[in-house]
């Protein structure tokens, strides 16, 4: 957002001073008032609120350099947000996220260092320059390109920057990219039986898995799949919907949520869980790694996680993947089909 959005050109404070005033030819108090000026701006005729100092006494306008700085400032900005060019604190923040000094993201565009920084202290670019440094923000293959083509000509630090900082966008990239993937698998399923009619929600089920892996010491996976599904099912069964919109599939260790390994996925590379080894290293369990925020829940289900929980906590892995083969949706399946929610209403007691 620029300046002028903000709205950050106030009326100046302190506006009352003593002045020379040409009109009555000596010093004069004077105070400051708001005018409709226009600033010619890259060959447009910008208008703007300006800010001007007059003289008390006749009303003559003032000279006050503060005053003709700010207003130009201004003009600048009403510029850029009505062209949707970029501020100069908004290049300077595209320079800083690939940890470049002015001089190194000036090599790598082919400017002059001193382009760059009349850039970052308010001149406007040109309309090539500006729509480079629109590629050099939004797109990393482009900015790895130049990297490849210019790395050797990059001095020592901004070199070493440079790598760790495209480093870090493409694991967070990485990272966003398995839940994008995840809940785009699951669209098909909206507002299906499939799902409990409920809208599939990463946030909501890694929530869910938090709660489990806090409240179940070194849950494991083939045990927290299951932990899922009888929490979904058993909340359709009371209240008519899923708790994760989670869709689940008949699985030779029992029902398991569909894509679950890209599930487990998304959920440790985002930092939710982490996977650790049992001692004897047959399985993983999880360890939770984010804060659990309870809020996300209803009352009612809250009520259901809690039921699930103290019905099962005790149960080992084979235990309750034992007992989930005993549901009727999953007796009436086939391996690897979709488990409706209409199984539901059997659900075995807890």
């Amino acid at each position: 957002m620029s300046n002028f959005e903000k709205g950050i050109f106030n009326k100046p404070a302190n506006s009352e001073k003593r002045k020379y005033c040409s009109n009555c030819k000596e010093e004069k108090n004077s105070k400051i008032r708001e005018i409709k000026e226009v600033y010619p701006v890259k060959g447009e005729e910008i208008e703007i609120e300006a800010f001007v100092r007059y003289c008390v006494e006749c009303d003559q306008i003032l000279f006050d350099e503060d005053l003709d700085t700010k207003n130009i400032d201004k003009a600048f900005e009403k510029y850029r947000m009505l062209n949707n060019y970029l501020s100069s604190t908004e290049i300077e923040s595209i320079r800083n996220k690939y940890g470049l000094s002015q001089r190194g993201l000036a090599l790598l565009l082919d400017w002059s260092p001193s382009t760059v920084a009349r850039y970052e202290t308010g001149a406007i670019p040109s309309p090539s320059h500006h729509s480079i440094l629109i590629m050099v923000r939004n797109n990393i293959e482009y900015i790895k390109e130049l990297f490849k083509k210019k790395h050797d000509q990059l001095g020592r630090l901004d070199k070493k920057r440079m790598e760790e900082r495209l480093q870090q966008i493409e694991d967070e990239i990485s990272e966003k990219d398995t839940i994008i993937v995840l809940t785009n698998k699951y669209k098909k399923f909206k507002d299906h039986i499939n799902s409990g009619f409920g809208n599939f929600d990463f946030n909501k089920l890694s929530q869910v898995v938090l709660y489990f892996s806090q409240n179940i010491p070194r849950v494991s996976k083939t045990k927290l799949m299951k932990l899922l599904f009888y929490s979904d099912f058993k909340s359709y069964k009371e209240y008519g919907l899923s708790i994760s919109g989670t869709v689940y599939q008949h699985l030779p260790y029992g029902p398991v949520p569909y894509h679950h390994w890209l599930m487990l996925d998304a959920l440790t590379e985002n930092k939710i869980v982490a996977l650790k080894p049992f001692e004897n290293y047959e399985g993983e369990y999880l360890e939770p790694t984010s804060d659990l925020d309870l809020s996300i829940f209803s009352t009612e289900e809250l009520e259901v996680l809690e039921d699930v929980t103290q019905f099962f906590k005790d149960f080992s892995a084979v235990e309750i993947s034992n007992y989930s083969h005993e549901e009727e949706g999953y007796i009436k399946t086939e391996d690897r089909e979709f488990i409706s929610y209409d199984f539901a209403d059997v659900l075995k007691e807890m």
